[in-house]
């Protein structure tokens, strides 16, 4: 009895496995189904776009390399379009106008390929992100033999920029692979003197980068030196896929004091990638300039006491200078100073006419202004109006003289006139 219950069960398992195998069998069998459908199904979907990033983690200013390279089953026949994402983080720049064509096999299915380069240049530190790009591309499909139309997107991509901290002061500094410096001064002299000029030219060399994004050294002169800059000379040069970003700039020295100068000798700092901080010196340039080196507060105060002594020279002088006779009569009436009133009015009736004088000229019967009469008749009638009578009636009948026509304010104003 046990010996057919044995036979039964070691049948039923080579039954069972049996099964098992068709089973698995069966599952391999739809698996390369399955497996040569993906295929051909890639095949007919014949165009894809893969991105390549050359650093996600950058300095500040460094070079960033985006690549973005199209794959279709086919061969392109029209120009690819696309625009570049505008970034508040980041500069992108596209690195040529054209791609670079070539072919590329995937799965034993050959693609053309075509290869775009663009420049990422990050502006600040923190999180950059970069949102996908669209490529417009017309190709002829193999599959299909017709001409298609279609848009690529590429991937977004995240950045994380950093300022590096050896930097000092916050400084500008150039982040490149390779930087050289050169400068050139003109003639130099035996004896400066004052209102010489120095002319020097400043040259920066620097690879993979472009001069716009080279910046600016800051030049200084020392106090008794004027300095000017000239607009910088932006350069940039390709050979064989290396490009070299030239920046030349002229400074002109004009002395304006003597004494002994050190131009020059200015920091430029350099971060080479994956080493690290580079500090290029500029030498120093010394002159000694012949001439006066007065400190300028003396000269200011020599100049002040200049101003002084001129401003009490002119008030000396116009203290003597007298005023014209009508302004001394002005002043004495209104002094009440009657002493120098009446003898400004002698000195005034001595040049128009002195009584002694007038006589002859009417003897002579030589003709005689009408004015010089008057006048000489008014300081007579002032003078006895203030010097002669001194009661009230007597003042009152000078004023009222038949021949008398003029008032005694009259009489002042013209004699002053």
């Amino acid at each position: 009895m046990k010996n057919r219950r044995g036979r039964y069960s070691s049948r039923l398992n080579r039954c069972f496995a049996f099964l098992l195998g068709l089973f698995a069998l069966f599952q391999l069998t739809a698996f390369a189904d399955n497996h040569k459908v993906t295929e051909i199904d890639n095949a007919i979907v014949t165009s894809q776009i893969l991105t390549q990033v050359s650093n996600v983690h950058p300095v500040v200013g460094e070079q960033v390399v985006l690549r973005f390279e199209l794959l279709v089953n086919g061969f392109f026949n029209g120009g690819t379009q696309f625009e570049l994402p505008s970034m508040s983080t980041a500069r992108l720049s596209q690195a040529s106008s054209f791609a670079i064509n070539g072919n590329q096999t995937v799965a034993g299915i050959t693609y053309s390929s075509q290869l775009w380069e663009i420049y990422l240049y990050p502006e600040q530190q923190g999180l950059i992100e970069l949102p996908s790009v669209r490529f417009d591309i017309t190709f002829m499909d193999n599959v299909s033999h017709k001409s298609k139309t279609l848009s690529l997107l590429s991937e977004a991509k995240v950045f994380y920029a950093y300022k590096p901290a050896d930097i000092p002061n916050n400084e500008p500094y150039i982040v490149a692979e390779q930087v050289s410096i050169d400068e050139q001064w003109s003639e130099p002299k035996q004896s400066y003197q004052i209102g010489d000029v120095i002319e020097r030219e400043i040259t920066i060399s620097v690879s993979n980068l472009p001069s716009m994004n080279i910046p600016r050294l800051k030049v200084a002169a020392p106090e008794g030196v004027k300095l000017i800059a000239q607009e910088a000379k932006l350069r940039d040069e390709n050979n064989r896929g290396e490009s070299t970003a030239i920046v030349s700039q002229i400074y002109r020295y004009i002395i304006h004091r003597g004494g002994e100068y050190v131009l020059g000798g200015e920091n430029l700092n350099w971060w080479q990638p994956e080493v690290g901080l580079h500090q290029l010196k500029y030498p120093t340039y010394h002159i000694a300039v012949a001439g006066s080196s007065v400190n300028s507060k003396w000269l200011h105060a020599v100049s002040v006491l200049v101003l002084v002594l001129a401003g009490l020279m002119l008030i000396r002088k116009y203290k003597k200078w007298k005023l014209p006779h009508r302004v001394q009569l002005s002043q004495a009436l209104l002094l009440k100073d009657w002493r120098g009133f009446i003898n400004l009015l002698y000195q005034r009736g001595d040049k128009v006419s002195a009584p002694a004088q007038m006589k002859p000229h009417v003897a002579d019967k030589q003709p005689v202004a009408d004015e010089l009469i008057h006048k000489y008749r008014a300081i007579s009638s002032l003078f006895e109006y203030c010097f002669g009578p001194r009661s009230t009636e007597e003042r009152e009948q000078i004023k009222t003289k038949p021949a008398d026509k003029l008032s005694i304010k009259r009489l002042f104003r013209y004699v002053v006139k």
